[in-house]
């Protein structure tokens, strides 16, 4: 569940999303513009073979590297479109491409919006010791994305081709920030090799601006300034940097890769310092003010509360009911246009229309609890794929928006846009994360609770029996936390014909070769209780019978966790969004005449923030495999690697062993 707003902006203004659109352009080689490069091919002539031969051997699996990129960032005052003096800030950026093999291709994009004008974008091909400039405007296209209902931005882009190997392109961009507070991160890394990446700021001496160094640690990033005639130049040089790689549950780019954080703290300008974000209270009076913008018509939502509250007698039921309500009839779509992409939409807007982003989820749910009589604030918080605290003062540091409660001396943070989340308990995504709370003229900062993998549970108990070879029994799995909403949030989607198959695969332990039948559950539609699915299962197939002997196994590798081993080509580590632990208990009772011969040795094994345990007892004719797999911690960093892949393989090796039962 993406819930993005719009302070979530790296460079180009539209945070995470925008991220992945721009790599998903860059890199694109498909057919869809295949007529578009050949139509668009400017005349080109081969530069240096020599060192396309040299990158072609370190960048194997590329066809196109940037050889020099250059951003100069210079800044000037003007106004914003709420009439506030502003600093502006003038982006002009070259990029050089270089091919390595003949034919290669790559798509060009620059994203804009109402905030970050477009004002120049051109390409160029080289001929002899000159480039000849072919196109002043790339193709132009509106963004859209299921997940926004509407979108401000736009894109041009060049589909750039190449013809031979050795043959150089330039990408040249000049673009206008309508107000410095949306210049917020820069990224060093890009989806393509870069030789020489140079990120340059002319700083005059009326601004005041910092920048916050992120994960420089362990890369080779020069920075330098030098002062000439009251403009201090401040550059940042980082070399050879590798492409970013789109991997399964990546950790966020944000907590690995290098970036900058931007600053702009104050100006002057004709003797008055006009302060932007000097502090955390600078950010929290920006939103503030967007949020008071919002043009909240309380008494359309009395009608609406009266009936929401009816017959709850007390206060939790009716804190429990409202809550509820916007979870279950307000649906999330993301809104970004202008400033309404930072001002929350009214509550009357989102009553009528039963759709909101997550600003206008927050606002509404704030007023009704308000207009309940309890102490609701509306919030803004960073999910955590942001690594940054609320005491820096970016407009990065948060990209949703929530609602805290105060009540009876504790404190709730309700996520409207998280359905199906019970009263009390909090999406993983925003766990651990500081939320930075509107209390009047000051704000408040607190940190969400963070749960322990017990309280995430997932639980399973199965009675088998084996006769002759025919292998049945009963199955009974119960989720809890974090694990029950999920479940929910996908089984509540569903199309009704798919609901049987859904429920089935929880007692099949996701095995083809089981067949549930008769599968019942607990009430679905109340959220605050455990998720229970039983039903009855025959394992027949899995039974093998070899001389006499039956082989038999009674554990299944969770498919899930194989996704998660490593090979050579893992760039960076695992977040596995999730803590969580798995309790199995499976029985096998076997028929007269008949006595467990072989089964595996009890494992025991752990890492750090993560444990597992498998034992086997053996009574009688029963035969009992207790088994707990603990993920205490999500992320699993790449010098992690070595130990988490022993432990999952280990697990891997403890599945596959089958139980022998031979004739007494």
């Amino acid at each position: 569940m993406g819930n993005l707003m719009r302070s979530d902006l790296p460079v180009s203004g539209k945070g995470l999303l925008a991220v992945y659109r721009s790599f998903q352009y860059r890199v694109s080689t498909g057919l869809l513009f295949f007529c578009l490069l050949s139509l668009n091919a400017p005349a080109q002539t081969p530069a240096d073979n020599s060192l396309a031969d040299k990158y072609a051997k370190k960048y194997p699996e590329e066809g196109v590297i940037c050889v020099s990129a250059r951003k100069t960032f210079s800044f000037d005052i003007g106004k914003n479109e709420l009439g506030d003096q502003v600093v502006q800030v003038t982006e002009e950026a070259e990029y050089e491409f270089l091919s390595l093999k003949r034919f290669a291709s790559l798509m060009y994009p620059e994203f804009y919006n109402k905030f970050i004008q477009l004002k120049s974008f051109k390409r160029a091909a080289r001929k002899g010791n000159k480039f000849v400039t072919y196109e002043k405007g790339g193709i132009d296209r509106a963004v859209a994305d299921n997940d926004i209902f509407f979108d401000d931005s736009r894109v041009q882009f060049f589909p750039l081709r190449f013809s031979d190997k050795g043959v150089v392109q330039k990408i040249s961009v000049k673009k206008l920030y309508s107000d410095g507070r949306y210049l917020t991160r820069l990224f060093f890394h890009e989806p393509y090799p870069v030789i020489e990446q140079v990120i340059s700021f002319k700083v005059p001496e009326w601004l005041k601006m910092d920048f916050k160094k992120m994960n420089f640690a362990g890369y080779r990033i020069e920075a330098s300034d030098k002062v000439s005639r009251g403009i201090t130049q401040y550059e940042f040089i980082m070399k050879e940097t590798p492409a970013y790689k789109s991997e399964v549950k990546r950790i966020g780019r944000a907590y690995t890769d290098p970036h900058l954080i931007v600053q702009l703290r104050s100006f002057d300008n004709k003797g008055e310092t006009i302060r932007l974000f000097e502090n955390v209270e600078d950010v929290y009076k920006w939103n503030n003010r967007l949020y008071n913008m919002a043009g909240n018509d309380k008494q359309a939502l009395k009608t609406l509360l009266e009936g929401i509250v009816k017959g709850k007698t007390s206060d939790t039921a009716r804190i429990k009911a409202i809550y509820y309500w916007v979870q279950d009839h307000i649906r999330y779509i993301a809104y970004e246009d202008g400033l309404s992409g930072y001002i929350p939409a009214s509550v009357q807007d989102v009553m009528a229309k039963k759709y909101g982003d997550c600003k206008g989820m927050a606002n509404l749910l704030t007023e009704l609890l308000r207009m309940a009589g309890f102490d609701a604030r509306f919030s803004w918080i960073g999910t955590r794929h942001l690594p940054y605290p609320q005491t820096l003062p970016a407009l990065c540091v948060n990209n949703h928006a929530i609602c805290t409660l105060v009540y009876a001396g504790k404190t709730y943070y309700l996520d409207g846009t998280e359905k199906f989340a019970p009263f009390g308990e909090n999406a993983f995504r925003i766990q651990g994360k500081e939320v930075l709370i509107a209390n009047g003229d000051k704000s408040e900062i607190k940190t969400v609770p963070a749960t322990t993998a017990a309280e995430n549970r997932l639980y399973t108990k199965a009675e088998l029996t084996l006769a002759g070879e025919k292998l049945t029994g009963k199955v009974k799995v119960e989720l809890s936390g974090n694990q029950r909403t999920e479940f929910h949030q996908a089984y509540q989607e569903l199309p009704a014909g798919s609901t049987g198959e859904f429920l089935n695969d929880y007692v099949e332990f996701g095995n083809n070769n089981m067949v549930a039948t008769q599968v019942k559950t607990s009430d679905l539609k109340n959220r605050e209780i455990p998720v229970t699915i039983e039903g009855e299962v025959d394992l027949s197939n899995t039974v093998s019978s070899i001389s006499g002997d039956r082989y038999v196994s009674i554990d299944f590798f969770p498919k899930s966790l194989e996704r998660f081993i490593p090979d050579e080509k893992r760039i960076e580590g695992y977040d596995l969004d999730i803590v969580v632990k798995f309790e199995d208990e499976i029985s096998l009772t076997l028929p007269p005449g008949f006595q467990f011969t072989d089964k595996p040795e009890n494992l025991d094994i752990s890492g750090a923030g993560y444990a597992f345990k498998g034992i086997y007892l053996v009574e009688g004719s029963r035969l009992t495999l207790k088994k707990e797999l603990n993920i205490s911690k999500s992320i699993i960093r790449k010098t992690e690697f070595t130990e988490w892949k022993k432990f999952v393989e280990a697990i891997r090796e403890f599945n596959r062993y089958l139980v022998t039962i031979s004739k007494k």
